[in-house]
């Protein structure tokens, strides 16, 4: 019979439709749960004495497929590698979490940051100046979880 595909498709939507509980937020006054593995912004990690974790040794640079990441370091007179400059184009960023996966220091992390709308593109591009200010993601020495591939 011509058109079953479409009725027994109808009857799933309405069947799923009765059944689930629905749920609205009030998203600008409440916020949205994001659950413990969602990938938002690359962003990097402190140290509880407030230092960042990251030594400047530029593997998520190169583990990163669009080349989104860039860094500039020096050395200092001690022969400590310090990072000069230090940026992320959000814009261009794939969210693949593998500068996270590179990264030996665990230095960089997926925030739950997903509201990244601006008005220019320039502020679309995250420096190291950017992520200086308050930051309350802390470093637990807590294994990843493995993901399937």
């Amino acid at each position: 019979m011509i058109g079953t595909g479409i009725l027994k498709g109808m009857i799933v939507t309405f069947d799923h439709m009765m059944r689930t509980q629905k749920e609205t937020v009030a998203y600008p006054e409440e916020r949205v749960y994001t659950p413990p593995r969602f990938r938002g912004a690359p962003a990097w990690v402190f140290a509880p004495n407030g230092h960042a974790r990251c030594v400047g040794c530029g593997i998520c640079v190169f583990a990163c497929p669009h080349g989104v990441i860039e860094m500039r370091t020096s050395e200092t007179a001690d022969k400590v590698r310090m990072v000069d400059y230090y940026s992320i184009h959000i814009t261009r960023c794939l969210f693949c979490g593998l500068c996270v996966e590179a990264c030996p220091f665990r230095a960089i992390e997926m925030s739950d940051e997903f509201e990244l709308a601006g008005y220019q593109r320039n502020d679309l591009t995250y420096t190291l100046k950017d992520w200086l200010g308050p930051n309350d993601r802390e470093y637990h020495d807590v294994p990843r979880a493995q993901v399937a591939t």
